[in-house]
This record gives C-alpha cells, sequence and structure tokens, in this order.
C-alpha cells in the first residue's frame, strides 16, 4: 500500500514539475516575443518616411511621450514626437490632435509632396513672393515644408494643453528651443489618400523674352522722341 502511495506521490510532482515548465517556457517565449519587437519598434523609430502606404484607414490612437531630437535634416537641435509619420505614398491625414505637454510646444504640420507630378525638384518661386524653408530628405526621398502652429497657452500654466485640427503628411509636437519635454495625447484622424497637385506659380519670363521687351521698349521711346521733332 504504501509503495503505491509512494509511486502515485512521485507522479504527482513529476506532473507538477512538467506543468510548470511548460508555463515558463510558455512566458519566456512571450516575453521574448515582446522584446523584440520592442527593440524593432525602437530601431524604426528614427525614421523620417516610411515604407507603408495609406488604405484610406481611420486611426484612433493614443499615448505617453517623450522627445528626442527632430529627425529633419537641420533641425536636430530642436525636440519633437513624430505622431503620425510620413508615408511612401504621400498619404494626407485629416484629423484632431489633443495634447497636454509639460513645456510650450508647438503642433508641427509637415507636407511632403512639393513636387508637381512632371518635375523631381521643389516648384521654383520668384524672390519676389517670399521664401519657404524646403527641407530635402535624406535617401532621395523629395523635400517637405514644415509647419509650426504655436496654440495659445494660458498665462502661468504650469502645463500646456490644446487641441486643434490638421490636415498634411505628418503630424508631430515639437520645442523650437530644443527644450525635453514629456506629452500625453489623443489624435483621431482619417488618411484620405495622396492629394492632387494642384500648384499655380507665376514664373517671371525667361531672359531672351525680357531682353525682347526691353528693346522693345527702348524703341517705343525713340518712335516718341522722333514724333516731338
Amino acid at each position: 500500500m504504501k509503495n503505491k502511495i509512494n509511486s502515485i506521490n512521485v507522479v504527482s510532482i513529476f506532473l507538477l514539475a512538467l506543468t510548470s515548465f511548460m508555463i515558463f517556457f510558455t512566458f519566456f517565449s512571450e516575453r521574448t516575443e515582446i522584446a523584440g519587437a520592442t527593440i524593432q519598434n525602437n530601431q524604426t523609430t528614427n525614421e523620417i518616411v516610411t515604407q507603408e502606404k495609406g488604405d484610406n484607414k481611420k486611426i484612433v490612437q493614443q499615448g505617453v511621450v517623450t522627445s528626442s531630437p527632430d529627425p529633419l535634416p537641420g533641425h536636430e537641435a530642436h525636440q519633437s514626437v513624430p505622431i503620425l509619420r510620413l508615408q511612401g505614398d504621400n498619404t494626407i491625414y485629416e484629423g484632431t490632435l489633443s495634447f497636454i505637454a509639460s513645456k510650450p510646444v508647438e503642433v508641427q504640420i509637415i507636407y511632403r509632396n512639393t513636387t508637381s507630378a512632371s518635375d523631381s525638384i521643389p516648384p521654383q518661386i520668384p524672390k519676389k513672393f517670399g521664401t519657404m524653408n524646403i527641407v530635402p530628405l535624406p535617401g532621395e526621398q523629395g523635400s517637405v515644408i514644415s509647419s509650426l502652429v504655436l496654440p495659445q497657452y494660458a498665462e502661468e500654466a504650469t502645463s500646456f494643453a490644446a487641441s486643434i485640427p490638421f490636415a498634411g503628411n505628418g503630424l508631430a509636437l515639437h520645442n523650437l528651443e530644443g527644450d525635453e519635454f514629456v506629452a500625453t495625447y489623443t489624435v483621431v484622424a482619417n488618411e484620405v489618400g495622396p492629394a492632387e497637385r494642384a500648384d499655380d506659380i507665376v514664373n517671371p519670363p525667361p531672359p531672351e523674352e525680357e531682353e525682347e521687351e526691353e528693346e522693345d521698349d527702348d524703341d517705343n521711346d525713340d518712335d516718341k522722341g522722333n514724333n516731338k521733332d
């Protein structure tokens, strides 16, 4: 009888040990997958343009985030938190962003597709119209224009909150002074697809035409002078 009881105890201990091992193995495997996914996510954090393409989906996203140097070339002294990244097909996002930040931040709206369908370089804008800060992206991925929208914060505020509508190819929270910050945000947006180009830029006439116009003006002045004589 004692031998039978001892056999049952041994079997029970074995089954208990096997069950514990299986539970530990399953838990360890899941943690390994999560760690791998986290590492992969961190490795792609600094990508300016993702290889994804928009599929006209609705985005409902929340997060608590800390800032890092702005990834745009020439803007490394600024701090930013990308929220909606530039996509490979120039997808446009349209929606609303609400946030609370520990420092005064701007809302950075990025416009990527600054070239016409038939030209690979940004549009040539005459100087008389002023200038825009067009930033070329690395890897021949085109260029962008970055706009900074500064919300009206309450005076003597200790936290900085706002809610704004937006439309653009990318969205971020941004600090122009380079101050590190933490923020919590909610964004609700739709991917509305790539935009159709509708450029309307008045370009100056070519140099040859300008010379011809100047010669015509000189001839007209000579004719007027002869008529007076």
